[in-house]
């Protein structure tokens, strides 16, 4: 079952992923925070669905691409929004050509933040009906 007003955010710390926690809870979404794939793999066997996913291009144990892969394995289709600290054109359009909903980078604000939202889980319970 899908939480509409969840997201999960997975992320290894620091002041960037706290601005967009902030945007997010001023949004009314709940965020649970995560910080590596296994925790990834292990929050969306054992709970509801998010509505997102938001996650960092590295992590401890993977990159965007594994979460990317976590994500969308089986019937599950979470889109997958990619945080980065900085414009990278190639690494933009890899995201997108892989499959992930978005590619983001500060600064935040909650209309945009919001928008993407909007646009990912469209999107996303729109491929979902076209597997059905």
């Amino acid at each position: 079952m899908r939480q509409e007003s969840s997201v999960l955010m997975v992320c290894g710390g620091g002041e960037l992923h706290l601005a967009l926690r902030k945007v997010l809870n001023e949004a009314g979404m709940q965020v649970r925070l995560v910080q590596s794939c296994a925790e990834v793999q292990r929050t969306l066997e054992e709970f509801s669905v998010p509505a997102a996913l938001f996650s960092d291009t590295s992590l401890p144990d993977g990159t965007w691409a594994d979460i990317l892969a976590l994500a969308t394995q089986g019937a599950r289709q979470v889109p997958v929004i990619v945080v980065s600290r900085v414009v990278d054109i190639n690494l933009y359009i890899n995201v997108l050509e892989k499959g992930a909903s978005d590619f983001i980078v500060p600064p935040f604000y909650c209309q945009d933040i919001l928008h993407v939202l909007k646009c990912s889980t469209q999107a996303s319970l729109g491929v979902q009906a076209l597997a059905a």
